[in-house]
């Protein structure tokens, strides 16, 4: 990428800037403070790529991420979040699938969105740019800017078509075109990856963990083992969400404990929402305050994570101490925001315990 960066930034300045040498010092100082504001926009327009490819396929646009920006949608609203997570500092649309028809088409559609429209963005900002035929050095500071500007936007935009549209694999996660790819080829990563969706998707659409297809979470566990596929560790969140919703909470804790065990594979900003998952659990069917602590400790809220857990998690930690009084606002609290959990079949089981530990506190 530092060759294609350099062979670029050559053919920018022989054929766009060639009269770069006369770009005044007032002109340089502005660029270089739009660096990082034209940075943001490439990657907020390939972003947008994603997002528009997903609305078109019938994908339910969700999140918005870009640098410090967040954009949540919660009951219908979109809401404004500063991003404090660096791991999705780069970039993130969130959009899920309202069916499970055709997934491996609509997936592959969603990838190649951000591509695309990051090489319609280089070749739209290349073409106006020629329009200006003015000298660069003859012209005013505002007319150096808005050229130079167009060029760098094109430059930026092409580096990351590229990055993102070659197949490369690199620290467990894949690029656009790598996802497409493993899409159209299908196979056993195509296999899991689909399965992983349709879990994702089904429990999304509010199916409660008891009732997800336990025949596809085994065969999606068999896959991940055997490609040692690095999202595999979300299934034992939902193995123990499942286990724990049928009432069977040894082997709801032991699913929990594997996804402890192996927390460190994910992204440090969602990796608290295992030590939430934990902390409730230990509360609420473990009765062991102690573990729960534990856990509750070793967690930070971030705006990935639904303030209707956070909440509920408290209520569990405070009604397990018996603090009735303060654990009935919370309960309050987490049942006004569940509508906004994007996982309406984890919210579905949360509700029932929270009305539960609400009709105790009313009985005792």
């Amino acid at each position: 990428m530092m060759i294609v960066s350099a062979a670029l930034g050559y053919l920018v300045a022989r054929y766009g800037l060639v009269n770069a040498p006369g770009i005044s010092k007032s002109t340089l100082l502005i660029l270089v403070l739009l660096f990082v504001p034209i940075f943001l926009l490439v990657v907020a327009l390939h972003e947008l790529g994603h997002a528009i490819a997903g609305v078109l396929v019938n994908f339910d646009f969700k999140m918005y991420v870009v640098g410090p920006f967040m954009w949540n949608k919660e009951q219908g609203a979109w809401k404004f979040n500063w991003n404090k997570n660096v791991n999705i500092a780069g970039g993130l649309v969130l959009c899920l699938p309202t069916s499970t028809q055709n997934l491996n088409k609509r997936f592959c559609a969603f990838a190649l969105g951000g591509p695309l429209a990051s090489l319609l963005l280089a070749a739209l900002c290349f073409l106006v740019a020629q329009l200006f035929t003015f000298e660069i050095a003859r012209a005013s500071v505002p007319l150096q800017v808005l050229k130079s500007s167009l060029y760098v936007l094109s430059v930026f935009s092409f580096i990351i078509f590229l990055v993102t549209i070659i197949p490369m694999h690199t620290g467990g996660f894949s690029s656009d075109g790598a996802r497409a790819l493993r899409f159209l080829k299908g196979g056993d990563a195509a296999r899991f990856e689909v399965l992983l969706l349709k879990l994702i998707t089904q429990s999304a659409a509010g199916t409660r963990p008891r009732l997800l297809n336990l025949d596809e979470m085994k065969e999606a566990r068999v896959l991940a083992d055997k490609l040692a596929a690095p999202y595999g560790i979300y299934l034992h969140s939902y193995f123990h969400q499942a286990a724990w919703d049928r009432g069977e909470i040894d082997l709801s804790e032991q699913h929990l404990l594997d996804y402890i065990i192996g927390a460190d594979k994910i992204p440090a900003g969602i990796r608290n929402a295992v030590w939430l998952d934990a902390s409730f659990f230990y509360a609420v069917a473990k009765k062991n305050i102690m573990e729960a602590d534990k856990y509750w400790s070793q967690f930070k809220a971030t705006a990935m994570i639904p303030k209707a857990q956070v909440f509920a998690t408290e209520a569990a930690l405070y009604y397990e101490k018996h603090e009735y009084e303060m654990a009935k606002p919370k309960i309050a609290a987490a049942l006004s925001e569940l509508p906004n959990m994007m996982d309406k079949g984890i919210a579905l089981a949360l509700q029932e315990r929270l009305i539960l530990m609400q009709a105790s506190m009313e009985h005792s």
